[in-house]
């Protein structure tokens, strides 16, 4: 009975030794836990902001060292999203916590939203570190000529992934989706493709397409390359690419050129590509033409010299021709009164020999000397806007007549039978100001000018000095 007691009693006071124990332990391990100090959302770019987690920390439901902390990711699982072959496992950072032991979390979440939580950072709030690294999704590369030069077709339209448009490649940025819900109404679009790039989980290429109407541009975005249809891809039984580049090696254009070949690496018959009857080098007259086409507007042209001569073209190949830049051109500007037709009169310079025999004096203006002359690379293309920008700095976008005559309620239209001296019917003195308007596209020319066109306004009074009356009136073609 003694030893009963004294065995009860020893595991009485053992059972009360051990709940003590454990009491001072739950309040050892209270004390001990972190506590955040600071937590903030992230203002920073979003886009600076994609992290891939290293595998050396688990995502938590609060900063791991807090109290009540659970594991949402283990670092194992975090190992295997850090090799992760899908963009849908791509994370962007959006909030950052401070401990009071100065360790940094920031609150993170898996493109497809399955992982949520916190993740250690590292000690500095300014470079993600420990756990999770800054990622790029998405690196941009460079157009091979092929692909700058194509015209691409949508292969899968309709309301599929495979045949929709994306404000970003698919999966590369928070919540950044597709541009268009259905592309069937673009089946028969043809698109040009600007810009290219990989998706750097999966490694496929993605590019940025244009529809070449460029008054519908609601498709426009970014598609994986595979799901286009390039129609006008190299036939290599038939053709060869002619890859047309300047001394530097930078391409200026390429097109695909039928050569008569039905196999491909068959040589292409001499006189096809260069002149076979003429002791002198020269293109074959067809090949010659596309060229001529392919150059229009880039200022560059392409010579049959012994560099670019090749007798030994396969097809299917690539033959590179290498051109030279073209002369400058002094392109002359004419200068047109606007009639809000199709047609429109050419003003005439005060200064010229036509102006004695011009029965319409409010067409004659004084032309200001273009200090600074229209130009540029001889068959290069300028806009409405190069020509604005010449007249702009040659302070020439406005005209005046000189001082003409007609009655003194008249009114612009009435102006095309004023005269230059008052008389019964013209009493009041006017003069017409010209305002610049639009301008019309070209190729610079040093022989066919551009065309200005001025709107109409009639002044009342005369003009008493013409500060626009010069000696020399510069490039003008009127």
């Amino acid at each position: 009975m003694q030893s009963s007691l004294k065995k009860s009693l020893y595991l009485g006071l053992a059972a009360l030794s051990f709940a003590s124990v454990a009491a001072v332990s739950t309040t050892a391990s209270a004390k001990s836990a972190a506590k955040v100090t600071s937590d903030k959302v992230l203002t920073t770019d979003a886009t600076k902001r994609n992290v891939n987690l290293t595998g050396t920390n688990a995502i938590y439901t609060k900063p791991g060292t807090v109290k009540g902390a659970k594991v949402v990711a283990t670092t194992t699982t975090a190992k295997n999203l850090n090799k992760s072959t899908t963009s849908r496992e791509n994370f962007r950072a959006y909030r950052v916590a401070k401990t009071n032991r100065g360790s940094i979390y920031y609150k993170v979440v898996s493109y497809n939203k399955v992982y949520r939580g916190w993740v250690y950072g590292g000690k500095s709030a300014t470079a993600f570190a420990g756990g999770l690294t800054s990622y790029d999704t998405f690196k941009e590369g460079t157009l091979t000529a092929d692909q700058k030069n194509g015209n691409y077709k949508l292969a899968n339209p309709g309301k599929t992934e495979a045949g929709l448009t994306y404000k970003q490649p698919a999966w590369t940025q928070y919540k950044i989706g597709k541009t268009i819900a259905d592309t069937t109404a673009y089946k028969d679009a043809t698109f040009s493709v600007d810009k290219v790039g990989t998706r750097t989980r999966e490694g496929d290429t993605w590019v940025h397409v244009v529809n070449q109407n460029t008054s519908d541009t609601k498709a426009d975005g970014w598609i994986l390359l595979s799901n286009l249809t390039q129609t006008n891809a190299l036939n290599e039984a038939t053709q060869v690419k002619v890859n047309i580049v300047d001394l530097s090696g930078n391409t200026i254009k390429s097109f695909n050129y039928n050569v008569g070949t039905t196999s491909k690496d068959a040589l292409v018959a001499a006189g096809v590509l260069y002149d076979s009857t003429s002791d002198a080098k020269a293109f074959g007259p067809d090949f010659a033409a596309a060229i001529t086409s392919a150059t229009k507007g880039t200022g560059y042209t392409v010579s049959a010299d012994s560099v670019n001569m090749n007798n030994n073209v396969k097809s299917g190949s690539t033959l590179t021709l290498y051109a030279k830049k073209g002369d400058q051109a002094i392109t002359p500007i004419k200068a047109f009164k606007e009639n809000g037709t199709a047609a429109a009169d050419a003003l005439v310079d005060a200064k010229s020999t036509a102006a004695a025999n011009e029965t319409n004096k409010s067409l004659i203006v004084s032309l200001p000397t273009l200090t600074t002359p229209f130009s540029g690379v001889a068959g290069a293309d300028y806009t409405s806007a190069d020509v604005q920008s010449n007249l702009t700095t040659n302070k020439a976008t406005t005209l005046s007549t000189g001082t003409l005559y007609l009655p003194a309620d008249a009114t612009i239209a009435d102006a095309a039978s004023a005269t230059t001296t008052s008389d019964p019917t013209n009493t009041t003195a006017y003069h017409v100001v010209y305002t610049f308007d639009k301008a019309l596209a070209g190729s610079y020319s040093t022989s066919t000018p551009a065309s200005a066109l001025y709107n109409a306004s009639l002044v009342k009074g005369a003009v008493a000095d013409n500060s626009n009356s010069n000696t020399n009136n510069g490039a003008w073609g009127n």
